[in-house]
């Protein structure tokens, strides 16, 4: 029971492929009948649109953190 809620969250990304095909058929045939530029998400909107992806840009402080981390790495191992 206790995977219940995470199975019904998650029912629609079995069927995604399909109903991904399904939009882009549709949109194929509304932008050959119409003079207006058209989004895929103009025709049919899901959830997973919504979706935001995270951000996985560098800054220079994960550099600098990452060199700090690296470099106290390199004096334990040259201690040992």
């Amino acid at each position: 029971m206790y995977e219940l809620n995470t199975i019904l969250s998650s029912l629609n990304k079995s069927v995604k492929n399909t109903w991904e095909q399904t939009r882009m058929i549709a949109y194929i045939i509304a932008q050959c009948n119409s003079s207006k530029q058209l989004k895929v998400t103009d025709i049919l909107k899901f959830d997973w649109d919504n979706e935001h992806k995270e951000d996985t840009t560098i800054t220079q402080e994960d550099v600098a953190r990452l060199k700090a981390k690296a470099t106290s790495i390199a004096k334990t191992l040259n201690t040992k």
